[in-house]
């Protein structure tokens, strides 16, 4: 007992606490920006994996109150580690998009679709298993003539969602 109350209640209100905790940054922990040495998007499951392990452990058990704090606590703290290894770090570098991202369009071949003229832009088309996209394509160097509809170019720059292209021609010849 600590202060005359049982140490499962304490347990108790803590995992409660840290439940509604965990509800209002799962709501808005993305609001929040979080870059100190702590972050509250581990210790509060810490909080509650050792509050509901130390629940079950004196409920449960008739081991000492530090050994079951002690065993909750090591066992936390390897969930929160797998938590956050095979989780939240993939979540954090995760796309939130299904397209191709601007930097793994660099070397794809791809399709005119409107006429590029030699000084302004045209049209690209790529298709890839996620579907098609076309952005606006423009030549990467000086050329001497348009490129045609239909034709193939090389991407070899993507920037301000601008491709820069260059006319390709197969090394194979079919």
């Amino acid at each position: 007992m600590i202060g005359g109350i049982a140490i499962a209640t304490i347990y108790w209100y803590v995992l409660l606490v840290c439940a509604a905790l965990a509800v209002v940054l799962v709501i808005f922990g993305d609001v929040f920006d979080f870059d100190g040495p702590v972050d509250p998007m581990l210790i509060i499951p810490w909080l509650t994996f050792t509050s509901l392990l130390g629940y079950l452990g004196e409920t449960l058990t008739e081991q000492s109150s530090f050994f079951i704090f002690i065993v909750s606590g090591i066992i936390a703290t390897v969930l929160v580690f797998l938590l956050n290894f095979y989780i939240l770090m993939p979540m954090k570098h995760a796309e939130s998009t299904l397209s191709a991202s601007e930097k793994s369009l660099e070397g794809q071949i791809a399709t005119v679709v409107t006429p590029i003229p030699i000084q302004g832009m045209g049209e690209i088309q790529l298709k890839s298993v996620t579907g098609s996209i076309s952005r606006p394509a423009c030549f990467y160097a000086p050329q001497e003539t348009e490129i045609k509809r239909g034709e193939k170019v090389l991407i070899i720059e993507v920037r301000d969602r601008v491709c820069y292209v260059t006319p390709y021609e197969s090394m194979l010849k079919i």
